[in-house]
């Protein structure tokens, strides 16, 4: 239960940064940039992945973090990977997004 919990209060806290998030990024003028940031902090934010040698998750920044910090590189190499192919999604859906906003309509 105090797992579901946590996960509860991380979600809200991160709900409550991003926000914050959107409102400093708010007065970026060019639409791309803008959305990169705010694409680049919810990456950061709510990717998830599990921690080596358990079957809970974790927020993978900081797992990246306790993995450099406490194990070496090997352990946090996994997790730097979920961020990496998060942030390749994400530049995938701006791109599909710029994309539409650029085409003449008809």
């Amino acid at each position: 239960m105090e797992y579901v919990v946590a996960w509860i209060v991380y979600a809200l806290a991160g709900g409550g940064l991003t926000l914050v998030w959107f409102r400093i990024t708010r007065h970026v003028r060019h639409s791309g940039w803008r959305d990169l940031l705010r694409g680049l902090a919810i990456v950061l934010i709510f990717t998830p992945w599990t921690p080596p040698g358990t079957t809970v998750y974790a927020p993978a920044t900081l797992v990246l973090l306790m993995g450099l910090t406490f194990e070496g590189t090997d352990s946090s190499f996994a997790s730097g990977v979920a961020l990496l192919v998060s942030a390749f999604l994400m530049l995938v859906v701006l791109t599909i997004r710029q994309v539409r906003r650029s085409r003449p309509v008809r």
